[in-house]
């Protein structure tokens, strides 16, 4: 029997681990411009501790056992397959585009070159280490934890915190907001909230400089831009049917389709599904489609099949440095909030590295 073949558009988080999971079921072939998974959840701890950079990066050689993965870039999809810029082709009988988003430098990659990505971590380090004073402009997740994680290994350093919310991750309960207030104060970071930051000479990368804020505050210093994730271009932007967000995301149906290709299908970044673009919301997307497409390879039709449910109170862990930090895990109407002990458990301890170790056979 000719195995179902799937095409994955995009080796992150969602991308990879889709690919792994049907692995030994269907004719996989992940398609990715990198040489190399960059785990960019350890990039605020690599910051102070460039021991770590190159720990972070996992080369693809070694995750499947039966697919392939093909360096490459596509540039249109459809429903036989994904299309590269010379015309040659992968065919498949269901595309999955995973294709995630960026953020400023150091964070994620700029480019397709793992190495331009280390290299952009060790600057900001050392720009880090030599900086009398950090000033990070954004608070969501990358930049509540590289203040906490600064503050852990250089604590007689300067670092302030811009928002321009008044409360911190304001999607959340409120007390998530006060746990995250209390610690960071009690580390000596400098609070800035609901401050409109003006004068940023570039939102890319760290620069030093000085920006000023609304109450006539004036920052001089390193200054990070950490202002929030960009849904990466994909070709899933370019299919027929497709509804674009404001934000770049595509409008899905209930089993994560973003066009009227009945293939096709969105995860990760990409899909808007109300859960926000963090790593746990790719780790629901992916299980639930690999399920998903063992089912359609064995028959079945995808009406038939359970769609796809959101997470009710995504999870989110925040670490300030190895030992502290505040979490909300996915249990109750709203979520609960826990503190230093389960944040470190689940994440601050070891940032999910042995996990990725052995998903990458290293």
């Amino acid at each position: 029997m000719t195995r179902m073949r799937v095409a994955i558009i995009g080796g992150g988080y969602a991308g990879f681990e889709l690919a792994k999971r049907l692995d030994p079921h269907v004719d996989v072939t992940l398609i990715e411009a990198r040489e190399a998974f960059v785990h960019n959840v350890g990039a605020p701890r690599s910051v102070v501790e460039p021991g770590l950079i190159e720990r972070i990066v996992f080369p693809y050689d070694r995750l499947l056992k039966n697919g392939r993965v093909v360096r490459e870039r596509v540039q249109t999809a459809d429903a036989g397959g994904a299309v590269f810029g010379d015309g040659s082709r992968v065919d498949a009988d269901a595309v999955v585009v995973a294709t995630g988003s960026g953020y400023a430098a150091p964070f994620k990659p700029q480019g397709d070159s793992s190495a331009e990505f280390m290299a952009n971590l060790r600057a900001t380090s050392a720009q880090v280490a030599a900086a009398q004073r950090v000033v990070i402009v954004g608070a969501g997740a990358v930049g509540v934890e590289l203040a906490g994680e600064i503050k852990a290994v250089h604590p007689d350093k300067a670092v302030a915190l811009v928002s321009n919310q008044s409360q911190l991750f304001p999607m959340y309960r409120r007390e998530l907001h006060a746990r995250l207030v209390e610690q960071l104060i009690a580390l000596g970071v400098e609070l800035h909230l609901g401050q409109v930051a003006t004068g940023l000479a570039r939102t890319d990368q760290p620069y030093e400089g000085e920006i000023a804020l609304t109450d006539g505050t004036r920052l001089a210093g390193l200054i990070v831009p950490a202002i929030g994730a960009r849904v990466a271009e994909s070709p899933a932007h370019i299919l027929p049917g497709v509804d674009r967000q404001a934000n770049g995301q595509l409008a899905v149906d209930p089993w994560l389709r973003p066009s009227s290709l009945t293939n096709v299908f969105a995860i990760g970044d990409l899909a808007a599904t109300g859960e926000g673009m963090t790593v746990v919301s790719a780790s629901r997307h992916a299980p639930w489609l690999a399920g998903t497409i063992r089912k359609l390879a064995a028959g079945k039709p995808l009406e038939s099949l359970p769609a796809y449910k959101p997470w009710k109170v995504p999870p989110i862990l925040l670490p300030l440095g190895p030992n502290k930090g505040a979490s909300v895990l996915p249990l109750g109407r709203r979520g609960m909030v826990v503190g230093d002990w389960l944040t470190t458990t689940i994440k601050g301890k070891d940032l999910f590295l042995p996990r990725y170790n052995r998903e990458f056979g290293r």
